[in-house]
């Protein structure tokens, strides 16, 4: 019976209970309020970016102005190591090669590209209207595609699985870093 009442756990309940008081609700607000003013500085000093960089397994393998006048697909296939296209990156396993697809049958020529035997895994992006958007991948998550299109300079999209990062750029960056006398 001892035992019993010792270890009831249904019966040690606290009674003390949290009430907030004025202060507690004081700190809250401000902190709230600093959050906001620092969400819209933020925002206020973010600039619009003017090229986008694609890097693949730390690897750049395209770099393109985001003020194009139409709207441009690009799609990024990894492929066995001895496989060729036009641009390519990484010096291991695979590579990412980047098919430039054309505005008017960009749809059909994606379709051709990643039906070919040996594709396992592609991304498909758009530049346009000064914005880079994920419009198709093979990963599993699909967290790229669903990301929303970026355009300031500082913002990404990053497909983890596919080691692909679309980065943009305030200014085109000049392959100089600096100069030592």
């Amino acid at each position: 019976m001892i035992l019993k009442h010792m270890f009831d756990c249904g019966k040690m309940e606290s009674k003390k209970k949290f009430v907030p008081k004025k202060a507690d609700m004081l700190l809250l607000a401000v902190v709230m309020l600093m959050a906001v003013l620092l969400l819209f500085v933020l925002k206020a000093f973010q600039t619009p970016g003017s090229m986008a960089v694609v890097s693949h397994d730390g690897q750049t393998i395209l770099r393109f102005p985001l003020s194009q006048e139409n709207a441009a697909y690009y799609l990024v296939m990894l492929e066995a190591e001895n496989a060729a296209g036009p641009r390519t990156s990484a010096e291991g396993g695979e590579q990412a090669v980047l098919h430039m697809l054309s505005p008017e049958t960009w749809k059909e020529e994606a379709e051709a590209f990643i039906a070919e035997p040996g594709i396992g895994e592609y991304n498909l992006f758009i530049c346009r209207n000064g914005e880079v958007q994920m419009i198709m991948s093979s990963c599993p998550d699909l967290i790229c595609v669903h990301h929303r299109a970026v355009s300031k300079t500082g913002e990404s999209i990053i497909c983890l699985p596919h080691k692909l990062v679309i980065e943009i750029t305030g200014t085109a960056e000049t392959e100089l870093d600096g100069v030592v006398y």
